[in-house]
């Protein structure tokens, strides 16, 4: 683009008898530039033209992902980006994916190797739903894999839900499965990690209950890069090889026979000669420098859980009710799961324990010591005795809470005893 000032100077030193090839090297121009406006008779204007965006420039950065990861063709990719809302020609994503192979093809490709008990990849899988013969229900199924980027050596476990709990349990039986843990340990950002994810790992808000637990075992929590999916390419990579070699084409009756399975097919993986090292995933775990979890106690993945007991001496859990002593009925108490107990507290002072209730819902789980002295309470205070139809009421009520034992022969009472009594359970 040739400047006002420039012009004038051209048509100056023309008129002057300068020749172009002189005119071009005192300006500073191209010969070209001085020929094309030597003759004209206005100053040369240029409208600025605007650069549209491309149609494909939003999806550059999938396509280039895609292709970073496997080799698709253009078509592929084509019916993949207008489901995304591309509305481009097919010819313009074509040139463009032909120009992306070529650089690709050419940039030399370093594949990134783990040292050994540098870094474990986790992730959860979704294995679809099935029925449940043990607890008698439908249930989603997932899978957590943990596996060592140096050896290979993956452990897999089937749940029932893909929560906090289950997840930490999935990482305790990966540690002992493994004998030990890596220094590192690779996550996608999944909310049993991190709550709210910053473009930098540090800025992210972690959830506390793994930080503790991460914390506890000294291994440092890794967050994928945003978009770039290839870099826990190894743990994705078991996500489909477990589908495809365990899970596709068998049947299960129980979520535990489902693991039982597992267990035996994943012994053989780790036995098989693997594709990418060449070796026995568990010969090279012998070269995997783990910290170990010898003569260290295993994280208490049990999640405690708060709870209101009721005026009826119970609380809900899982949509059943279980009974305290009556003389925490308004409290609330610390309820924790293990296995298939509850185990109940209040002011950390255990005050009862229950098998857990997995079948049935809508259940009452009482203990009848739980109740013992309770009715005597209730009926110790000399007023009027109530009307036939409230005493009526009464027995219903200590009925439904199943207590069990002989209601002994008393004075009838007036109703108020029995509203001191709710009174004196609330304080």
């Amino acid at each position: 683009m040739i400047k006002g000032v420039q012009w004038m100077k051209i048509k100056e030193l023309k008129n002057q008898g300068m020749k172009i090839k002189h005119i071009a090297e005192k300006i500073g121009v191209a010969r070209g530039t001085v020929y094309n406006n030597k003759d004209k008779e206005i100053r040369p204007k240029y409208k600025r033209t605007i650069n549209k965006p491309s149609k494909l420039e939003p999806y550059q950065g999938y396509i280039k992902n895609r292709l970073e990861e496997y080799n698709l063709t253009a078509e592929k990719i084509y019916q993949e980006i207008q489901q995304l809302g591309y509305q481009g020609k097919y010819s313009l994503l074509a040139n463009y994916v032909s120009k992306l192979k070529r650089e690709l093809k050419n940039q030399a490709v370093i594949r990134f190797e783990t040292l050994p008990g540098e870094q474990a990849q986790v992730d959860w899988g979704s294995f679809g739903s099935m029925y449940d013969k043990d607890l008698k229900k439908e249930i989603k199924i997932s899978c957590f894999f943990m596996i060592l980027g140096y050896s290979r050596t993956l452990y897999i476990e089937f749940f029932d839900k893909a929560d906090l709990e289950k997840f930490l349990i999935g990482h305790n039986h990966a540690f002992e499965y493994f004998g030990g843990y890596t220094r590192e340990i690779l996550y996608d950002n999944l909310k049993s990690v991190v709550i709210k994810r910053a473009m930098r790992a540090e800025d992210s808000d972690f959830n506390k209950k793994f930080i503790d637990f991460a914390g506890y075992y000294g291994f440092a929590p890794t967050l994928c890069r945003p978009y770039k999916p290839n870099t826990k390419g190894k743990v994705e990579n078991s996500v489909n090889y477990v589908k495809q070699n365990f899970f596709a084409g068998r049947t299960f009756n129980s979520l535990k026979e489902l693991n039982k399975q597992a267990k035996i097919w994943l012994d053989q993986a780790n036995q098989r000669i693997h594709a990418t090292t060449k070796e026995k995933p568990f010969d090279r775990l012998k070269r995997e420098t783990l910290i170990s979890i010898e003569n260290k106690k295993m994280y208490d993945t049990n999640i405690i859980q708060y709870r209101k007991v009721f005026n009826d001496c119970h609380f809900s859990y899982e949509a059943n009710k279980y009974s305290v002593p009556y003389a925490y009925a308004g409290k609330e108490v610390a309820v924790k799961k293990e296995k298939h107990m509850l185990y109940v507290s209040y002011q950390n002072k255990e005050i009862a324990n229950h098998n857990l209730e997995i079948q049935d819902k809508g259940k009452y789980i009482t203990q009848s010591l739980h109740l013992e002295g309770l009715l005597d309470v209730r009926l110790s205070h000399g007023i009027k005795r109530p009307k036939k139809k409230e005493k009526a009421t009464v027995k219903k009520t200590i009925e439904i809470l199943n207590y069990n034992q002989t209601i002994p022969s008393v004075k009838q009472r007036d109703l108020n005893v029995y509203e001191k009594v709710g009174m004196l359970c609330k304080n």
